[in-house]
């Protein structure tokens, strides 16, 4: 696929290999079920989209125990079988200190969809992020119009959908105890 979406698998390897090997690629892969799949450029709103949200999201949780990752830091799925670089998220558990470059108890993942990978934000991708027990909150942010999805569960079994089109809206998550405005988010 082009325009952001992950390429076609280009080898099988082992998680210890995988993550020996992306210790010292110039390029990211994300790693599913032993397929190396690397991950081409962004788009300059696309990268634009992910900065507002990451400066946003610092200054919302300066002085408190979580903290906000943005694309080079991987998310391990619970069966340690895929591994993938949202483009932000937001941990608060203490057990993510103990690796730096690995973390496994996300409680926001927050992906900023292009046209070509909106499909697998919402589906393949969301299936698979649901199985992280820590995560209440998964957004997806559209570059193309003002419109941020965001789903929500309080025990990681059920989800619901809120869907937000205004810049006078912000994003309630309930996890961190923030709020996440449109106006920051599409500045």
């Amino acid at each position: 696929m082009r325009n952001g979406a992950a390429t076609k698998p280009i080898r099988k390897m082992s998680v210890k290999a995988y993550l020996a090997f992306e210790e010292q690629a110039d390029v990211r892969h994300e790693y599913v079920d032993g397929d190396l799949i690397s991950m081409p450029g962004t788009t300059d709103t696309h990268n634009t989209i992910c900065g507002n949200i990451y400066i946003a999201l610092r200054s919302l949780l300066k002085n408190t125990s979580c903290r906000v990752f943005m694309e080079n830091v991987k998310v391990q799925i619970t069966d340690k079988k895929h591994y993938t670089y949202p483009d932000i998220f937001v941990t608060c558990d203490e057990r993510d200190n103990a690796d730096s470059y690995i973390k496994k108890y996300p409680s926001v993942i927050i992906e900023v969809a292009s046209p070509s990978t909106k499909v697998y934000d919402k589906t393949d991708k969301f299936l698979e992020y649901r199985k992280i027990a820590s995560l209440r909150h998964y957004l997806i942010v559209d570059t193309e119009k003002e419109i941020v999805e965001c789903y929500s569960s309080k025990d990681g079994k059920e989800w619901t959908a809120e869907f937000y089109t205004s810049k006078n809206e912000a994003v309630s998550l309930d996890s961190i105890g923030k709020s996440l405005s449109l106006a920051a988010i599409y500045e």
